[in-house]
């Protein structure tokens, strides 16, 4: 079985988000169960990039990952060289797992792998959710009508990362399969450490008896940190410090600053800009709660990372991933709230008024659901799905 992952930007540039690293942890996954799994990308966010490594197969964590020159610098991602190649490299290919919502060289892969008669996952990424389509709406709908929906229909299958994000599909009337297959977790990085717990706090200047909070990843409208001010307002009378990690992209981290300085907090606010992933999971442990009031998560890739290291959540009912947690996870992982300010003080209060609860059980149910490798074997009945699908179809008209 011959897997090409195809997307506009790939590991190492962590700057595009989330799904950068869910992808290339999904493609190293994938390589250590034994699947042939190429990667075709470009140098977007990637400067530093040698051009004679460009448009060549190199090896990167296991995979084989080919970054073509993108045509441009800024706005949508473009490449040419990226088109030329799509003929060859679809000839060798089984499946396509695709991640290129909103994106024009998605088009031309889609339409590539079509003429190729190669079967075409996509994963949507929340990209098609309501709160999406809120955001520049007049410029998304028609795109969406006369690019993206004639080929979504044509699609083996699309992917999404939790039933939350299955629902949100409900109202555009697509009828293509639907495969639910979480984000993994690179598990080895992400667990409890005391010594790194210790080591961070005291590089932080956090005190034995201060609880420290954590917000982490890039810091957005969608993420709805205004809702945290007043939340943290009434319980200023409570130990506790607030570490903002992430790098601003529309001005939301400077408004929740403002508004915790002019609350006279400002004294317990932490700045961090965005770090490798490789280092997350010292300040994961450093940390004792997450805060993630979202307006809206696909997933929620920061949830799980910080469960696997033994730090509690709270996040709002928007989220993903909250609809596993309410399921079936173990109390001690924190709580799903709707996104009522009131609603988050009274529970935060009462948290900072009880003993720290061991998180072992949350931690031991994520290792269970999220691993690389048991996203990685779920990903492999996936695509054994489809082709089997595929197979079929071609047998009985």
């Amino acid at each position: 079985m011959r897997i090409l992952h195809a997307m506009p930007v790939y590991a190492p540039a962590w700057q595009f988000g989330g799904p950068v690293l869910s992808v290339s942890r999904l493609c190293e996954g994938l390589a250590q169960q034994g699947i042939e799994v190429q990667v075709i990308t470009t140098n977007a966010g990637l400067p530093e990039l040698p051009s004679h490594q460009l448009g060549r197969p190199l090896q990167r964590d296991g995979v084989q990952v080919t970054y073509f020159p993108a045509d441009r610098a800024v706005g949508p991602i473009r490449s040419r060289a990226m088109e030329a190649a799509l003929p060859h490299v679809m000839a060798q290919a089984d499946l396509v797992h695709l991640s290129a919502i909103w994106q024009p060289l998605g088009i031309q892969i889609q339409q590539a792998a079509l003429t190729k008669g190669v079967p075409t996952l996509h994963s949507l990424r929340g990209a098609l959710g309501p709160y999406s389509f809120q955001r520049g709406w007049w410029k998304k709908i028609p795109y969406y009508l006369l690019r993206e929906r004639p080929l979504l229909k044509q699609t083996a299958g699309l992917h999404v990362t939790s039933q939350q994000e299955q629902k949100e599909l409900r109202y555009l009337g697509l009828k293509t399969p639907r495969y639910v297959l979480p984000n993994p977790m690179d598990l080895g990085r992400l667990r409890p450490d005391e010594a790194q717990r210790h080591q961070w706090r005291q590089q932080l200047g956090i005190h034995n008896e201060e609880r420290l909070l954590l917000i982490c990843g890039r810091q957005h409208h969608k993420k709805g940190l205004d809702l945290l001010p007043a939340v943290l307002e009434a319980c200023k009378r409570n130990s506790w410090r607030l570490l903002l990690l992430g790098a601003d992209d529309d001005g939301s981290g400077k408004a929740l600053q403002k508004a915790l300085r002019q609350r006279g907090l400002g004294q317990r606010l932490l700045m961090l800009p965005t770090l490798p992933a490789n280092e997350l999971g010292g300040i994961y442990n450093a940390a004792d709660l997450l805060l993630l009031p979202s307006r809206h998560e696909n997933f929620g890739n920061v949830v799980i990372e910080a469960l696997a290291c033994g730090c509690a959540v709270a996040i709002s009912d928007r989220t993903g991933v909250a609809g596993d947690l309410l399921a079936g996870a173990p109390a001690d992982y924190g709580i799903v709230m709707p996104r009522r300010s009131q609603r988050w003080s009274d529970w935060l209060h009462g948290w900072f008024c009880q003993p720290l609860p061991s998180t072992r059980a949350a931690t031991d149910w994520v290792a269970e659901r999220y691993s690389q490798e048991a996203v990685a074997k779920k990903a492999i009945e996936v695509y054994q799905q489809i082709l089997q699908t595929r197979s079929e179809s071609r047998v009985w008209p």
